[in-house]
């Protein structure tokens, strides 16, 4: 789509891109066959990284968040992962968020990585793509699609 907006062109004006939002992710069920879901979320959000994605890491609860945070610097010797933990509104420059609480989008992700199962499934709009961690016995698929997103499910890893 484009727009024209004002400028400090001769013109006064330039025809500007605005690149299409993605209004309804694709959601990527990931069934985990081990225990180990913040390790698994660690390489997830690192695969993405190196890919060039923005990624949103979310959490109902400020605890597991701040863990997450201090292992995603640690868990392996060869990456490095940048990001921040984000407990309030702003934005942030890093190309990995994580969020507690209210689902923010603080650097513009495309991805959202869900550790946690969200109370209000519907309120992951604005991401192109969720990628949901399951454990042996969970099971949110059935609501994901009651939520009316496209649901997907990954090879097992």
């Amino acid at each position: 789509m484009f727009r024209r907006e004002p400028q400090g062109t001769a013109s006064g004006w330039c025809l500007c891109y605005i690149p299409p939002v993605a209004t309804d992710p694709r959601v990527v069920l990931y069934r985990l066959s081990g225990s180990k879901k913040a390790l698994e979320a660690c390489r997830l959000v690192e695969k993405l990284y190196l890919a060039g994605a923005k990624v949103v890491v979310w959490f109902q609860d400020q605890g597991r968040a701040a863990i997450f945070d201090q292992y995603l610097w640690t868990f392996s010797d060869t990456s490095f992962v940048p990001h921040r933990l984000v407990l309030d509104r702003g934005e942030v420059e890093e190309p990995v968020a994580i969020v507690v609480g209210e689902l923010l989008n603080p650097n513009q992700a495309s991805h959202l990585v869900v550790v946690e199962p969200p109370k209000n499934f519907k309120a992951v709009r604005g991401f192109a793509q969720v990628h949901d961690l399951l454990l042996a016995g969970e099971e949110r698929k059935d609501k994901w699609e009651a939520a009316g997103f496209p649901v997907e499910e990954a090879k097992a890893r």
